[in-house]
């Protein structure tokens, strides 16, 4: 999963590895309308006169910033515009997605040709392109994905947390062997046969080629050769993890990312020219080395860092950006920035928004409360679903209960998405009363023990609810909420911080020594894989359990999805964990960009935006 800030829409969102950028049907947005449109209506025809050269400027919303280069990302970095909007410009993961406007690999944009499953779907074998280089002059190849994957090794054998995909049993645990049979050929042996459907779109779609040249354990002209390539667990990884040891040691360091040859050895269409260790802003050239499609014809491409949304919405209302996420406060001005010269869409991404419950944070028995089913689902009846979209999101919104959204469309999506627990103060305060609540001095208090285990009486239901104080968005919505909770007789405190507090700070596994500092927090949400189970996130021992959510049945069911051949499995699942309710599930809110009318390139590369996936290469100004 890939960590993102619902900075401009009402979402911040993790996109699961499998598949970083997902695409389904495109949408015209007015505001007023959610109506879905197929293919890329409200995106311009791509324009056939071209002009080489120029800096697209692309403007980064308030805390949605890379923090981190090297392609073996820790939970902390794991965001969408880490991996994104960032690494995948110069390191290629080995599929690329969306392909079009459909939850799919794009295999002519991709390094790796469709997979071939055999061996009862045990062993996965992966054709590599011939024609992708490194900027060293290197051949992307086989040993590049063996070199990854006994580095993943040595890196999750250090500390689970290196690696934010991680899940203890699965990829790359569960790699029985990976060889080469040929010099562009990599099969891959699990220990055990999957879902064909979770093995492709969502573990193996981690993979990402690795240059041999930094199988290292120092770099330049004395550099020490690492020895990762050939290693093996027999040997406890232990020159991988020296090698990845020193590789994360040098991706700590922003100062040095532009400077910093090791960066510079990439296999994608640009490379680093300049960062600021400050703001995240950064410029990228071509890589004049490129191999694959699409080579680049602009100058530059700078991703410009913003220390707030107005501040970037400024920007783009004074023409100093091409391209640039419209923040949901500003929807309303949609029309005169159309007439000012934009081009603009908007689509929700494939994930969720939530807030998130800490089943883990014993403080005032908050841990005993929340287990209790019926408290949980009290809480979902204060959720203004309705109301959030049109006061806060304009219309730029569909009403989501669970973790599979009901857009983009997938099959996977289950009955519950769209209607579950609907808004209602007054059901919320009938469920708390039939389970020995009572409002006292204008707060709930248990009054017996149908309260539940562990929640003594006198207990009152108060809340603490971190929220992302750089989104806008969310903080409108919990506001509302904390609001119609307090009619409901529970008090919510609401704390700001910011997006990468948050997700540094207050996550169970990442940091357990914080477990009992935080009772709700909304730093957004989830963007998925194409096959979307929540085994990294609602499974007890995922590594984006951020509030320790526990249940036997929910594990049960994301053991179905994985092992299951049953397609419907991950779709049983999505329904269980929306009426099981481990967060409260927010509206999908669309992700919608502006971008110059001079500036043109494939309707597809603009679509692709909104499922935080860029394709900078294929852009041009027009003549």
């Amino acid at each position: 999963m890939r960590l993102m800030s619902r900075t401009s829409t009402t979402m911040v969102v993790l996109a699961l590895v499998g598949a970083t950028a997902l695409a389904a049907c495109g949408k015209a947005n007015n505001g007023s309308s959610n109506a879905a449109v197929k293919g890329y209506a409200g995106i311009p025809a791509q324009a056939k006169s071209k002009t080489s050269g120029g800096t697209i400027t692309f403007g980064m919303a308030a805390g949605a910033t890379p923090t981190y280069i090297f392609p073996i990302t820790p939970g902390a970095d794991l965001s969408v515009y880490t991996a994104g909007f960032f690494q995948s410009l110069m390191y290629r993961p080995l599929w690329w997605s969306p392909s079009g406007d459909q939850l799919a690999y794009n295999y002519p944009e991709s390094i790796g040709n469709q997979p071939v499953f055999s061996n009862g779907n045990k062993t996965i074998t992966i054709n590599l392109k011939s024609n992708y280089k490194w900027s060293n002059g290197e051949s992307v190849d086989a040993q590049d994905l063996i070199f990854y994957t006994h580095l993943l090794e040595g890196a999750v054998q250090l500390s689970p947390a290196n690696f934010g995909d991680y899940t203890p049993g699965l990829f790359p645990d569960n790699v029985a062997s990976i060889t080469a049979p040929s010099k562009d050929q990599v099969a891959i042996t699990l220990t055990k046969a999957y879902n064909p459907s979770y093995t492709l779109y969502d573990q193996l779609g981690v993979l990402t080629p690795m240059p041999l040249a930094w199988d290292v354990t120092s770099f330049g002209k004395a550099a020490d050769s690492g020895g990762c390539l050939t290693d093996s667990a027999a040997d406890k990884w232990a020159k991988c993890k020296a090698v990845y040891t020193y590789l994360n040691k040098q991706a700590l360091s922003l100062s040095t990312y532009a400077s910093n040859p090791l960066w510079h050895v990439v296999d994608g269409p640009f490379t680093l020219s300049a960062f600021n260790p400050s703001t995240d802003a950064n410029t990228m050239v071509p890589n004049t080395a490129y191999t694959g499609p699409d080579k680049p014809t602009v100058s530059k491409f700078e991703e410009v860092a913003y220390t707030s949304d107005s501040a970037e919405f400024s920007a783009l209302q004074s023409g100093q950006l091409d391209v640039g996420l419209i923040p949901s406060d500003d929807y309303p001005q949609v029309p005169k920035l159309k007439t000012s010269g934009y081009a603009v869409f908007g689509y929700p991404d494939f994930g969720w928004d939530y807030m998130v419950f800490n089943f883990k944070d014993t403080t005032n028995d908050w841990n005993n409360i929340i287990g209790q089913l019926y408290v949980r689902q009290a809480l979902a009846h204060l959720v203004d679903s309705a109301g959030y979209i049109k006061s806060v999101d304009h219309g730029y919104a569909v009403p989501a209960t669970g973790p599979v959204p009901p857009e983009p469309a997938s099959p996977y999506t289950p009955s519950n998405a769209t209607s579950l627990y609907g808004f209602n103060v007054s059901q919320a305060k009938s469920i708390l009363a039939a389970h020995g609540w009572k409002v006292v001095n204008g707060v709930q208090t248990c009054q017996s023990s149908k309260c539940g285990t562990g929640i003594p009486t006198g207990t009152q239901l108060k809340i603490q609810l971190v929220y992302n104080s750089g989104s806008p968005a969310i903080t409108a919505e919990d506001t509302a909420f904390a609001s119609d909770a307090k009619s409901a007789g529970i008090p919510v405190s609401l704390i700001g911080k910011t997006f990468t507090f948050m997700i540094s700070n207050y996550d169970d596994p990442a940091a357990p020594s914080n477990v009992s500092k935080w009772e709700m927090e909304d730093f957004g949400g989830f963007s998925e894989a194409t096959y979307p189970t929540t085994e990294e996130i609602f499974n007890t021992t995922g590594s984006f359990n951020i509030g320790g959510y526990h249940s036997t049945k929910a594990d049960s069911l994301i053991n179905d999805s994985i092992n299951a051949s049953n397609p419907t499995a991950v779709k049983n699942e999505a329904a269980y964990i929306a009426e099981n309710l481990p967060a409260l599930f927010q509206p999908e809110a669309d992700h919608v960009y502006a971008w110059k009318t001079s500036m043109s390139g494939p309707q597809a590369s603009f679509w692709e935006l909104t499922q935080f996936s860029i394709n900078p290469e294929q852009w041009y100004f027009t003549k």
